[in-house]
């Protein structure tokens, strides 16, 4: 049974009831994405003293006139000098188990904002009222399973993927973007802006017991200046973490710094510390961009999905066993980049040895292309050679295998599809992994060759660079966690 810290947050992504004050246009999205996924509008509450309706609901003159004592999900919108005497107000005529502060303007803007923050962590506190929160300059909750979203285009299909990140707009295009290129789909996310009451710290812990949760993204500016204990306990929390933790981190320079002081005014770490961080614990950190984190979060998903019902030492088993690599592509020209590339991110591209290399011969004497790694195979990749040839070069000391494709020649996807399906049944019984690099193109086939891929379980990159990278952080993962379970 979960003991009373890990259902701590439960009502905060899955309320009963939501009130939103001030209600105005302004925040109608939180009101579209609530019914976008289905929350019972009975249960949903709006407050203005100058507004009859916003998105097509009543709202109420003040909160004596809604008939509930308590509120899960307090919405607050109103102007940062209406904020304290508004909290008093409703304190005192309601009990209120979790505050989402919209309002910005706080501690990340001016003295006078940091004076308001202050004000109201000192009411937070009182232990009387019990009340956490999210924010100020926050844009919220996202919550499939709670029917609980801040943005009407966020899928209603639940995954298992959970979101923590001090910007709302980084949030937004991580579960947008994602849904979009990848098809992911999380079970919570939570946009925490300046992290007055509620801190990174909370989340992972709760989300290190969710059950919905396999994976768990991190956009990190700072440590609130409101709990000093937060790095010790986010460094101790990472190192008992079973769970993927990916982590970007913003403000990592001193001019990206200044930018978090006016954005969520969180202070910054020594970066020996979060190298620290890095060696002792399981976290993985993510490079600078939206691409990177969804590219990341896709390859993670992919594992996870395959695995997530297998006991902890079955997984690590699972993991990718190495960087050896085996190229095979269609261009002389492109397997010198890939070979760039992928030695440079510290892959290794074996060469053939003698007994390999006889029987790629003795399959098919090459006229053009060539049967090295890269494998470069021109003209052939519709005949059973081809398929022989890929089964041979994926030897004993390959663990990734990428392959090149492309939907520019429409007749020949679906032979072309059957021998990759039969590679993929290669390599998966072989416990190593199969990734293709599909270029994005306006191609007209390559919709639907990329729908046909996915549906039959490729994994798919537009890019390569992009795909070893995702690659190296799963590897690096797997050996992190192998690692730390051999200590116990």
């Amino acid at each position: 049974m979960k003991d009373d810290k890990i259902k701590s947050l439960d009502m905060l992504f899955k309320p009963r009831n939501v009130v939103i004050f001030e209600a105005k246009q302004k925040v109608g999205y939180f009101i579209e994405g609530l019914k976008t996924q289905g929350f019972n509008l009975e249960n949903l509450y709006l407050i203005s003293p100058s507004k009859e309706e916003v998105s097509g609901l009543k709202c109420n003159d003040s909160f004596d006139d809604i008939p509930i004592d308590t509120i899960d999900l307090l919405i607050l919108s109103v102007k940062r000098e209406l904020v304290v005497q508004s909290l008093k107000e409703i304190f005192a005529k309601k009990k209120v188990k979790f505050i989402h502060f919209f309002t910005a303007g706080m501690g990340e803007s001016d003295e006078e904002g940091l004076k308001i923050e202050n004000q109201i962590r000192e009411i937070l506190e009182n232990p009387e009222i019990s009340t956490k929160a999210i924010g100020p300059n926050c844009f919220g909750i996202y919550c499939p399973s709670g029917k609980n979203a801040y943005m009407p285009f966020f899928p209603s299909e639940s995954g298992n993927i959970a979101l923590i990140s001090h910007s709302g707009d980084m949030l937004s295009r991580s579960v947008g973007n994602g849904a979009l290129i990848y098809n992911l789909r999380f079970s919570k996310g939570a946009s925490i802006g300046n992290c007055v009451s509620l801190q990174v710290s909370d989340f992972l812990e709760y989300f290190n017991q969710d059950d919905e949760t396999d994976i768990i993204f991190i956009y990190f500016e700072g440590f609130s200046r409101y709990e000093k204990r937060e790095g010790r306990i986010f460094f101790n929390l990472m190192k008992e973490m079973r769970k993927p933790v990916l982590i970007l981190r913003g403000g990592k320079t001193k001019r990206g710094q200044s930018a978090v002081l006016t954005h969520t005014g969180s202070l910054g770490t020594n970066e020996k510390i979060w190298d620290a961080i890095y060696k002792q614990t399981p976290l993985i950190e993510v490079g600078s961009s939206i691409e990177e984190i969804i590219d990341h979060l896709y390859l993670f998903n992919y594992f996870y999905k395959k695995n997530r019902n297998l006991a902890l030492e079955e997984q690590i088993s699972n993991f990718p066993k190495g960087k050896n690599a085996l190229v095979i592509i269609w261009s002389g020209g492109i397997g010198i980049v890939d070979t760039d590339v992928l030695t440079e991110l510290g892959f290794n591209l074996p060469l053939f040895d003698g007994n390999v290399k006889e029987k790629l011969m003795s399959i098919y004497q090459v006229k053009i292309g060539s049967l090295s790694n890269p494998l470069d195979l021109p003209w052939v990749s519709r005949s059973e050679k081809y398929l022989e040839l890929c089964k041979v070069a994926i030897s004993e000391n390959i663990d990734l295998v990428i392959m090149h494709t492309d939907a520019r020649f429409g007749r020949n996807l679906k032979k072309r599809l059957e021998n990759l399906m039969k590679i993929k049944e290669y390599v998966e019984s072989l416990n190593k992994m199969l990734i293709l690099i599909l270029p994005e193109t306006p191609e007209k086939n390559r919709i639907r060759y990329y729908r046909a891929l996915i549906e039959n379980g490729f994994i798919v990159f537009p890019e390569l660079k992009r795909a070893g990278k995702a690659y190296l952080s799963l590897y690096n993962y797997g050996k992190k966690i192998s690692r730390m379970e051999n200590k116990f």
